[in-house]
């Protein structure tokens, strides 16, 4: 039997949780196996059964793993750094082997790619109209389930 593709999630990754800072981030995983990578390298890369997940209603979900956090979301701050070409490359050269495997077209993330994107609500009356007018929140959502079902799908327990 071959190993399936892996499935890739362009997210945002903030350090904590009340921050105006995030960083775009790829999550990829494998049955039985998660990785986090950033523009400046890996943040993780271990066995699902050793990381817990916690899910928030609005959509981001905390990862923990070997004592570290990582909470992760479908929408960056609006002050969050663009996704480098080399980040954008990655997950679109992985989109052919997934779109292939009809196991992961039974996934939401598996029929569709998702790549987060940073927020207009930076704080002002214009920014929060600007998002809502966007459908960030529906967006974070849309993540947020995919996320949760993909991790499901691996073994993590959210």
């Amino acid at each position: 039997m071959t190993q399936p593709p892996p499935i890739l999630m362009g997210l945002y990754r903030y350090p904590t949780l009340m921050t105006s800072k995030s960083e775009p981030v790829i999550l990829g995983v494998l049955p039985g196996r998660v990785w986090l990578t950033g523009q400046d390298g890996v943040f993780f890369d271990a066995p699902a059964q050793t990381i817990t997940a916690k899910a928030s209603k609005v959509g981001h979900v905390t990862l923990e793993v070997a004592g570290t956090k990582h909470i992760v979301a479908g929408v960056g701050s609006a002050k969050g750094a663009p996704y480098s070409q080399a980040q954008l490359d990655e997950l679109a050269a992985s989109r052919p082997a997934v779109q292939a495997d009809p196991s992961a077209q039974t996934l939401m993330a598996g029929r569709a790619l998702y790549v987060g994107s940073t927020s207009s609500s930076d704080g002002t009356y214009g920014g929060a109209l600007s998002s809502a007018a966007g459908g960030e929140i529906g967006q974070q959502r849309d993540a947020g389930a995919a996320l949760r079902e993909l991790l499901g799908a691996v073994g993590v327990a959210v």
